[in-house]
C-alpha cells in the first residue's frame, strides 16, 4: 500500500471516531505507520488532510454512481442509485461516519470540490425523479427536492441504524416506492 493511501486510510478511521478538532496530526502519523514529516509533505495541514480524504470518497462513489446508471428506465436506476449508495456506505462505514459527522464542514470555501460531489450525487437523483415522473413511472405531483432529500435521509438513517441488514434492503426500497398505505 501505497504511503499516501495509508495516510488517508488512518485519516478517515481517526476521524470517523473523533471529531475534527480533537484529530491530531501526530495519532494519523501514527496510525497510518509513517513519520510526521512524511504526512506533512503529503498534506500542508490537517484541513488539506480531511478535504483530501473526502475528495477521494466521494469522487469515488460518484464515479461508481456514473458508472452504473444507464439513463435508461428510471425504476431500474432509482433501484440502482438506492442500493449502490447503501452498498459503498456499508463497504466504507469509516467515510460514511465521517461524512456524517463533518457534512457542515463540507460548507466552507476550502471543501467547495467536496461539496459539489454531494451535490452531483443529489443531481444524479434528481434527474432520474424527473425522468421517472415525465416518463409516468412515479407521481407527477411530487416535489422533486423534497423526495430527493427524503431518499438520501432514508439511506444515512437506513445505514446509522445497526440493526438493519442487507436482507432489509428490498423492504426499505418498497416502502419508499409503495409507502405505507394499503
Amino acid at each position: 500500500m501505497k504511503k499516501e493511501e495509508a495516510i488517508l486510510r488512518a485519516a478517515t478511521e481517526m476521524f470517523s471516531k473523533k471529531p475534527f478538532h480533537m484529530v491530531l496530526m501526530d495519532d494519523i502519523a501514527k496510525n497510518a505507520g509513517v513519520a510526521k514529516g512524511t504526512l506533512y509533505y503529503h498534506y500542508k495541514s490537517k484541513e488539506d488532510l480531511f478535504i483530501a480524504l473526502m475528495h477521494s470518497g466521494l469522487s469515488e462513489l460518484l464515479k461508481s454512481l456514473k458508472t452504473e446508471l444507464d439513463g435508461n428506465d428510471p425504476m431500474e436506476n432509482l433501484q440502482l442509485l438506492f442500493n449502490r449508495l447503501i452498498k459503498f456506505f456499508r463497504q466504507n462505514q469509516n467515510f460514511f461516519e465521517v461524512l456524517k459527522r463533518e457534512e457542515g464542514r463540507l460548507l466552507s470555501k476550502k471543501t467547495k470540490n467536496c461539496y459539489e460531489r454531494i451535490c452531483s450525487i443529489k443531481d444524479l437523483l434528481h434527474s432520474i425523479l424527473i425522468k421517472g415522473v415525465s416518463e409516468k413511472y412515479f407521481r407527477e405531483d411530487i416535489d422533486i427536492d423534497l423526495s430527493a432529500e427524503v431518499i438520501l435521509g432514508m439511506i444515512k438513517s437506513f445505514i446509522s441504524n445497526e440493526r438493519f441488514s442487507e436482507d432489509t434492503d428490498k423492504a426499505l426500497f418498497e416502502i419508499l416506492l409503495k409507502g405505507i398505505q394499503r
